[in-house]
């Protein structure tokens, strides 16, 4: 079951990427901050992108972030 995106929530967004770009689309994962006029989402690392409403194809809410726990542990 897929919840709805909504403001201050964890999503990915699927966008479009402008002619010429390098490849045609990429996604964002972080906090939703806005929707309209643009869409806003803010990554984990404080970088903000704002994309076009018309080049979002797709929008989905996730849970919150993973806890790491430390560092990994090797079983030699």
């Amino acid at each position: 079951m897929t919840t709805q995106p909504t403001l201050g929530g964890r999503v990915v967004v699927r966008y479009r990427l402008p002619a010429g770009a390098s490849h045609p689309l990429t996604d964002v994962i972080g906090t939703l901050e806005q929707l309209e006029p643009s869409v806003v989402v803010r990554t984990a690392d404080g970088r903000v992108v704002e994309i076009d409403r018309d080049a979002v194809l797709r929008m989905k809410a996730l849970g919150p972030r993973p806890e790491h726990r430390g560092p990994a542990r090797r079983s030699d």
